[in-house]
């Protein structure tokens, strides 16, 4: 169709074409009329037909609604149909490619995410943490990318619980609040509880234990089997966590009538194992350490038949601190050199460092002091590295507990105020009533009695309310100590209870201790046979472990001590106005300690 454009039906007919242009370009006049630089009612006009479109202004047009030129002169644009044929071939070829393309692009994103997962996964077990944070962070940017909100959430999660074992508190609470929030919105309700789990975590250790409680309650009031029962076993942790041993034992009684409900043999072994081991850790915490370590040793063997390292690692921890509370130096030493070689084996450089803190305490109790600081401030070191709350209690308690031991109050003073600020600040009841226990023992050694009283009473009544039994034990032997000088008779009550706790608790070292105070008081009290018959008995006992130990081939270090060497002078002085010097001297050079033979020689060349 040609225009006559010298005709006014001529130019209706080409304005009509520039209406239609227009519209099929998704435009208006007005937006034509503005990118076009001229006036709205100039196009109308052009479209009314009552003015001629001039060909710059139609070029203009043309290029603006993607037209040719030559459709505004009314000519036939339209293609053959072998050609439009063509065309569309073309078009659906190029769609085609655009699509494969668009595939292998996600394909190579997927494939990239999957690898990453899969290396930040193998990263984790044994742990490389570091790396594998950085691994799963590189995840995410491709996952947001590809719009995967389930692979981003499953990445922050991952990224959350890291930063978790790592200390990074803050940052993980607020990563794993980001991964619960996608899983929500996903209605991915089991891996919401997995995130549950580990923010109420994060707030129990960050010190917020009831908001830590409601995640855990989500977690438990579950109808899934495998979360209900975590969830539960969790509630357990947060009650010991805040000293409530009753409640604890309570939420793991509930966790047990689960083992009816476990859909498979293995998953009811999986609750046995962690019934042990949570068990075990209750018991240790009520000072009952002969049920903790059958319990421990119950959780040791599930743990291995199950290959839970995790569990393995945690059971032959918990076996070293009994097997030290009980006596039992030389399978302490074996529990704990086991925990210490799997844990660096395996590179979990936390449980190396918890390690490094048991070994610190089981070398103090011995007596082997230099060794014992080592072991403690490298287990700090590590702590403090990793960012470890947990760790750097462990650390600080057995290096408190050495340098008391080594009755020196000035070095013990730093590591017991850094054990009570972060048990505080964790709002962990049992942690913080050691920390008091061991700031009585300290006020002790400094001589003042009446702060050693106020503490040591204080943390009496709060670990006998508690059922911590250990804790009240070490309370009873400060405040004897404290009272005796002014009040004999209360002092010699709270010795006698503090031995009969502690034998029915089983904590033989400390049993020991007060054995051989006794035997100190009953002499300076002229009672020199009940002494001497006291003194027999502990030093029976004492040669027994000396024995055992240096039959291991383990130095003899017991001597260092600075309790056990003074106790040993006092026998020797017993023995000496009992049954004359020549005894005295043998028992002295029994103890085949050189120290001790020139103290002795020194005392008794001063008496003369």
């Amino acid at each position: 169709m040609e225009l006559d454009l010298t005709t006014v039906e001529g130019r209706r007919q080409q304005g009509q074409l520039i209406l239609q242009a227009i519209r099929e370009a998704g435009l208006s006049v007005e937006q034509v009329a503005r990118d076009i630089g001229c006036s709205r009612a100039l196009l109308y006009q052009y479209i009314a037909g009552t003015t001629l479109a001039q060909p710059d202004r139609l070029t203009q047009i043309a290029q603006r609604t993607g037209k040719p030129l030559a459709f505004f002169y009314g000519a036939d644009i339209s293609e053959p149909s072998e050609i439009a044929e063509r065309r569309r071939a073309l078009d659906e070829e190029r769609a085609r490619w655009e699509r494969q393309q668009a595939d292998e692009r996600d394909r190579r994103l997927r494939e990239r995410m999957d690898m990453l997962t899969a290396l930040g996964d193998a990263l984790s077990q044994p742990p490389d943490l570091k790396r594998a944070m950085e691994t799963y962070e590189q995840v995410l940017p491709i996952a947001r990318e590809m719009a995967d909100q389930r692979m981003e959430a499953t990445a922050l999660y991952k990224i959350g619980t890291i930063r978790l074992l790592t200390g990074d508190l803050e940052s993980s609470l607020s990563v794993l609040t980001t991964a619960l929030s996608l899983f929500q919105g996903l209605e991915d309700v089991s891996s919401a509880l997995a995130v549950r789990q580990a923010i109420g975590r994060a707030l129990l250790v960050m010190g917020r234990p009831d908001e830590a409680e409601k995640h855990f309650r989500s977690v438990a009031e579950s109808d899934q089997w495998s979360r209900r029962w975590l969830g539960l076993i969790a509630l357990s942790a947060l009650a010991e966590w805040t000293g409530d041993l009753k409640g604890a034992m309570d939420w793991l009684d509930k966790a047990s009538e689960e083992e009816a409900g476990a859909p498979s043999e293995k998953e009811c072994q999986i609750l046995s194992l962690f019934l042990s081991a949570n068990r075990a850790n209750v018991y240790l915490a009520c000072g009952d350490f002969t049920e903790s370590a059958r319990l421990a040793s119950d959780a040791l063997l599930l743990a291995e038949r199950l290959n839970d390292r995790d569990q393995y690692l945690e059971a032959l921890l918990t076996l070293a601190v009994t097997s030290h509370h009980l006596g039992h130096w030389v399978a302490a030493h074996r529990y704990t050199s086991r925990a210490r070689s799997l844990a660096q084996f395996i590179e979990d450089r936390e449980r190396t460092a918890l390690a490094d803190a048991v070994l610190s305490g089981l070398c103090a109790a011995v007596g082997d002091f230099p060794t014992a600081k080592e072991s403690g401030m490298r287990a700090l070191t590590a702590s403090l590295r990793l960012r470890s709350l947990r760790c750097q209690v462990w650390a600080h308690r057995s290096l408190a507990v050495t340098h008391l031991k080594e009755e020196s109050p000035d070095d013990a003073r730093y590591h017991i105020e850094s054990l009570r600020s972060l048990s505080q600040e964790m709002k962990n009841k049992a942690e913080a009533l050691y920390s008091d226990a061991l700031f009585a023992w300290f006020h002790l050694l400094k001589g003042d009695r009446e702060m050693a009283r106020h503490f040591s009473e204080s943390v009496f009544k709060e670990a006998d309310d508690a059922g911590m039994r250990h804790l009240c034990v070490l309370a009873l032997f400060v405040a004897a100590c404290a009272l005796r000088p002014e009040h004999p008779d209360q002092g010699w009550d709270r010795l006698r209870e503090a031995v009969r706790l502690a034998s029915e608790i089983g904590w033989q070292e400390f049993l020991w201790r007060l054995k051989a105070l006794q035997c100190r008081w009953l002499a300076e009290e002229g009672k020199t046979q009940e002494a001497l018959t006291g003194c027999h008995r502990i030093f029976d006992q004492l040669a027994h472990w000396r024995a055992e130990w240096t039959g291991e081939g383990y130095d003899d270090t017991w001597m260092e001590d600075p309790l056990v060497f003074q106790t040993s002078l006092l026998y020797a002085r017993l023995t000496e106005q009992t049954a004359g010097r020549e005894p005295a001297d043998q028992l002295i050079a029994s103890l085949g300690w050189l120290p001790l033979v020139e103290a002795w020689q020194k005392l008794m060349g001063d008496r003369r």
